[in-house]
């Protein structure tokens, strides 16, 4: 059985009934399948839970820090990474959870930039909102990123006044020092009218926006998809930036692609579009490292393993 509470907006209700097989694959429930084979699979695929120094804080590479700000989301991606936390009120962090981040942010000048994820900060405006006025303020921090899928799960909620605000809060903070907004977009189907009006919004507000998209099997698995998915965000001024090779999360084993398979998309892809509009292929390492697989242009690698940051292997 599927544990993970399956979560819709009546947005992505509607792909689904005008006969989007992407979205429906993405967004309802199925039966969880475990593989025997990789008996190291958890449901902490990236070890987050091993570099928490303060709650909401993962702080795995010195220089820069991940801070979940909330555990919701407007709509639960079945394949998600966090699926072991997401969808829980438990992560949602208060005032004093606040102040304790910036404390200890504050305190450690090494890090100089802060990824602003959950969940989906933007779904939580108002804490999203306390802890920028905090993190503008500290003179160590040269740059912020913030992760959303937002702008595909409900365009709507972008008419929202306290959102309204926060988005206006983030283009003035912007031009103080550069926040990148990286939008979680996987097929072309999640580009309707109303998801690119907004992203031609958050455009226009001046800040920088780039792309994250996930390798799922039997979704987006192929050249074609990706060419026009790719092209019409970077038209749209979204900058592609990682292609992840979907996480081996303890149940999902069916949304990870064949590797070799992926490397040949992205050598194809490399050969069709502008080198900006190509986004990096990367496989999230347990432990440390987002490492870039190589382009079938290169001949005898072996890619079913590899090593992370601290020159550890690691099975793919």
């Amino acid at each position: 059985m599927n544990s993970f509470s399956e979560k819709l907006t009546p947005h992505l209700k509607k792909l689904i009934e005008n006969g989007s097989n992407a979205i429906s694959r993405q967004f309802i429930a199925g039966e969880l399948k475990s593989t025997p084979e990789r008996n190291f699979i958890s449901h902490d695929p990236l070890k987050e839970d091993n570099f928490i120094p303060v709650r909401g804080i993962v702080h795995k590479y010195s220089n820069r820090v991940l801070w979940k700000l909330s555990y919701e989301c407007a709509a639960h991606c079945q394949f998600c990474t966090r699926r072991r936390q997401v969808g829980s009120k438990s992560g949602d962090l208060t005032k004093k959870d606040i102040k304790a981040g910036l404390e200890y942010i504050l305190n450690h000048k090494e890090i100089e930039e802060v990824i602003l994820s959950g969940g989906d900060p933007l779904f939580n405006p108002k804490v999203l909102n306390y802890a920028l006025e905090g993190l503008i303020k500290i003179d160590s921090i040269k740059s912020l990123r913030i992760g959303t899928r937002l702008p595909i799960h409900c365009p709507q909620m972008f008419d929202n006044p306290i959102l309204i605000k926060t988005i206006n809060i983030i283009s003035k903070y912007s031009k103080e020092l550069p926040i990148y907004m990286l939008i979680h977009i996987n097929h072309p189907d999640e580009l309707t009218r109303e998801s690119v009006e907004v992203i031609k919004k958050l455009r226009n507000k001046g800040l920088i926006l780039m792309s994250q998209t996930v390798f799922l099997k039997d979704i987006n698995d192929n050249t074609e998809i990706l060419d026009k998915l790719f092209r019409e965000i970077y038209f749209l001024g979204v900058i592609p930036y990682y292609i992840f090779r979907c996480d081996y999360v303890k149940g999902l084993e069916s949304f990870v692609c064949d590797i070799k398979k992926e490397q040949e998309i992205m050598t194809e892809l490399t050969k069709k579009l502008s080198g900006i509009a190509v986004p990096t292929h990367v496989f999230d390492v347990p432990g440390k490292g987002k490492i870039p697989i190589p382009l079938n242009f290169w001949k005898k690698i072996d890619l079913s393993r590899c090593s992370d940051f601290e020159d550890k292997e690691v099975l793919i």
